[in-house]
């Protein structure tokens, strides 16, 4: 199992203003050429993934612009939106390896097994008292854990994959 900080990755918060789900849907298919993921989802496109973190609430992340993300998504949904940036608010860790949905089981009670929680699937649940939103993706999964927790999340992953022989 092998754990990287996504330390370039910019993330948003985007809320939809009430009765403008539908402009910002449209804003969203035409400054982007994505819809809006309906539940918890994940979809990508040139760069911008939006994941479905509840009902009118989107996570929205891109890789090397973490200084101006929230800023220019603010500008493509105008007034169709509240956009808030969370850069400071999550550290995101990518989880890959054969053993990665073994260990997240320990400590989440969801089926990961591709059948339940296939590509493109997230899930916004507690890891023991942890606050934790995760999606997954082609060869790995994403975390996305409040900053303040992450030392107690660290030690949660290293006791869960301690049969693994991770950390080495």
């Amino acid at each position: 199992m092998n754990i990287t900080k996504r330390d370039t990755l910019a993330i948003a918060r985007i809320a939809a203003r009430r009765g403008r789900a539908a402009d910002l849907a449209r804003a969203v298919r035409e400054q982007f050429d994505l819809d809006l993921p309906e539940g918890p989802r994940r979809v990508e496109s040139t760069g911008l993934a939006l994941i479905g973190i509840g009902v009118g609430t989107w996570l929205a992340t891109r890789g090397h612009e973490p200084d101006t993300f929230a800023t220019s998504l603010r500008e493509a949904f105008n007034s169709s939106a509240t956009v808030s940036d969370q850069i400071g608010a999550y550290e995101i860790l990518g989880l890959t390896g054969q053993h990665v949905p073994a260990v997240l089981a320990k400590f989440i009670a969801l089926d990961l097994h591709p059948r339940a929680f296939p590509v493109g699937s997230a899930a916004a649940t507690l890891a023991g008292h942890i606050p934790l939103t995760f999606w997954r993706l082609a060869d790995s999964f994403e975390l996305a854990v409040p900053r303040s927790y992450s030392l107690d999340f660290q030690h949660l992953l290293a006791a869960s994959a301690a049969e693994f022989q991770w950390p080495h």
